[in-house]
């Protein structure tokens, strides 16, 4: 016996294959079909659509992270997975020391309480703001990190590795 059995859903696998109705057993995911087999729960999702869950490629959930697990209301519609540091604007990676400074800069734009950790849905993508941040921080502020080359992105990696 299952320990969840999802009844009569609309399956969208994510693999590519046609949606189409089905039970899911669920212990992680036991198994999919037609004739699964009771489970010890059971939901009846009859016109529902029954997915693995969606990943979100573009957030703003970097503050919110820090004090909202759920990252609601991403996680009330099916997103399992969510990617921050988008538009240039994160809260990490802090170099030692310099998390006070960060915290300071970022709640100009957001209120981002120190401490608290990051669910573990959550991935990002490395900001350009830290690296300003950091530059910032060196007393870099308006200097030309690479001559003539100030505003060209692909330059910045660069740039945070001299100024690491």
């Amino acid at each position: 016996m299952h320990d969840l059995v999802i009844r009569r859903g609309i399956v969208i696998d994510g693999t590519g294959q046609d949606r189409r109705n089905a039970d899911v057993a669920v212990e992680g995911i036991a198994a999919i079909g037609d004739d699964i087999g009771p489970g010890r729960r059971e939901i009846d999702a009859d016109g529902l659509i029954v997915t693995p869950g969606f990943v979100d490629i573009h957030t703003h959930y970097d503050g919110q992270a820090t004090w909202d697990s759920q990252l609601a209301p991403s996680s009330l519609h099916g997103v399992t997975t969510v990617v921050i540091g988008n538009c240039g604007v994160g809260s990490a990676p802090v170099r030692p020391g310099t998390s006070d400074f960060l915290i300071n800069l970022m709640e100009g734009i957001e209120d981002i309480p120190g401490g608290r950790g990051v669910p573990p849905i959550a991935g990002s993508v490395q900001d350009d703001s830290h690296i300003r941040s950091v530059a910032q921080a060196a007393g870099l502020a308006g200097k030309d990190p690479v001559p003539r080359r100030r505003h060209r992105r692909q330059h910045l990696p660069a740039c945070a590795r001299s100024l690491a």
